[in-house]
Parts: C-alpha cells; structure tokens; sequence
C-alpha cells in the first residue's frame, strides 16, 4: 500500500512539475521581444533611441513659447511620449548643439527634464562631444517627459 501511495506521489509530483514548464515556456513565447526605437524631432535637434518591449512608436513634440525655472534656457522644451502605456529603457537623448545658435560653449549647456513627483525641472547627467558638438543623456521614462537645454548651475 505504501509503494502505491509513493507511485501516487511520484505521478503527481511529475505532473506538477510538467505544468509549471508548460506554463513557464508559453509565457516565455507569449512575451513581446524587446524593440529598439529610434526617433528624431522635426527641427533635427533631439535624437531619442531606446528599447521598449510594448509595440509603441516615441512621439517628439517642439513646445515653444513654454515658461521654464530652467536656467537660460538656451533650446526649445520638447515633450516626448510613447503611443502605447509602455516604458522606454536604456533611453538615450542627443541634442544637436550647433542647430541651437547659441553664445554659449557646449560644456556649460546640460540637459534639463521636468520631474512629475517635485514639479520642478532637475538636471539629468548630461556628457558632451566636442568633435560631434552633441549633448547626450540617459532618460528613463514611461508615459511623456518634457527635455530642455540649459546652462549647468555650479
């Protein structure tokens, strides 16, 4: 009676074990493969490139006339969305410095983006090129964001 009860056990420990790699698997097939996105705004100033596992395309919307805290604001605000609820990973954000005519040197210019949570416009760690004359920044976002250019703040 107990060798019955251990091949009972057995069957069923199998089978239990068969369903969780059957289900694991299809979810594995199921999930969206991750697709990078690249997209440029209207005026050539702003490259954005990131990964997003929704099928969502990046919008870039100029706003101009927007009223900004950012310091000497020295570009346009754009907003930039995704079309699907989805999340833009490993984002990359270049900015054309010389389609900005500007008095300023490239290394005094850093890219700002409003923050939702303090309603205040931070500065994201920004890196510039002097041979490309780019700004470039990591920006993590899901929805919309709003991106400017202003001069660091020491």
């Amino acid at each position: 009676m107990t060798s019955r009860r251990a091949n009972k056990d057995s069957s069923m420990a199998i089978a239990i074990v068969v369903a969780i790699v059957l289900i694991a698997s299809a979810l594995l097939i199921l999930r969206p493969n991750p697709e990078e996105v690249v997209a440029v705004s209207q005026d050539h100033v702003l490259r954005v490139e990131g990964v997003t596992r929704s099928s969502s395309l990046v919008l870039i919307e100029r706003l101009d006339g927007v009223e900004t805290s950012i310091p000497n604001l020295v570009s346009p605000v754009y907003e930039v969305s995704l079309t699907d609820s989805g999340t833009l990973q490993e984002s990359v954000f270049t900015f054309s410095f010389p389609a900005l005519s500007s008095d300023l040197l490239i290394q005094d210019v850093a890219v700002y983006q409003f923050s939702r949570e303090t309603l205040s416009w931070e500065v994201v760690p920004t890196f510039f090129d002097l041979d490309t004359q780019t700004l470039t920044s990591a920006v993590e976002f899901s929805g919309s964001v709003l991106v400017g250019l202003g001069t660091r703040v020491l």
